[in-house]
């Protein structure tokens, strides 16, 4: 089952998410990221969050049209997990999350984690913006047709064993940390790439022409 999500960030174009949605099973929105919904014309399966931040005349549009489930406002996580978390309760395998960037740049960060947190729970995630992709590297993965195409890698914690094989700069069996952005405006020369990754957490950006 694919699940998309949509966040309160940078709202995504309407052509991005009418895709997106044509693509799912299932979709959500989470708190604003009903506005994206509204502005595109469509109307999600189901809507999430505590509600502070979305307009109150888009949410009535909505209201008990839509699923929901009301979130308290006073809560240390986000919408975004609890999101992640209800798709995944729903049998979702494969999670694309729109309207994560942007915005301030700890919800950023914390957009970022879901990638992670949707990995442990046994989901395959990503987030899409216009022309940027986000995901957790599956411990091997391969880009086609990606030559010249601008790509960084940065890790989560650490990341042991990192090759890269097709890129401008190439690396075999490396250490990667947040200590050190090693992996920042890499490109890809070959018609077919390789990124291996033996443990940890690393993060591809690919940034499509």
């Amino acid at each position: 089952m694919r699940a998309l999500i949509v966040l309160g960030g940078d709202p995504p174009g309407a052509a991005l998410l009418r895709r997106c949605a044509r693509q799912a099973d299932w979709t959500a929105a989470a708190d604003s990221g009903l506005a994206a919904f509204h502005s595109a014309g469509l109307v999600p399966d189901f809507l999430l969050g505590d509600m502070d931040s979305v307009d109150p005349g888009v949410l009535r549009r909505y209201e008990g049209r839509v699923p929901e489930e009301r979130l308290s406002r006073i809560k240390d996580d986000t919408d975004g997990v609890h999101a992640v978390d209800a798709a995944v309760k729903r049998g979702a395998k494969e999670i694309t999350l729109l309207g994560a960037l942007g915005g301030r740049p700890d919800h950023l960060l914390g957009n970022l984690m879901l990638l992670i947190r949707a990995h442990r729970l046994g989901a395959r995630a990503e987030i899409l913006a216009e022309g940027l992709r986000v995901c957790r590297v599956p411990g091997r993965m391969t880009l086609d047709g990606a030559k010249g195409e601008t790509v960084s890698l940065l890790a989560l914690g650490a990341a042991e064993g990192v090759s890269l094989r097709g890129f401008f700069y190439p690396l075999e069996g490396g250490r990667m940390d947040s200590g050190f952005p090693l992996g920042i405006s890499n490109t890809v020369t070959a018609d077919t790439a390789e990124i291996a990754v033996e443990s940890g957490d690393l993060l591809l950006f690919e940034f499509f022409r």
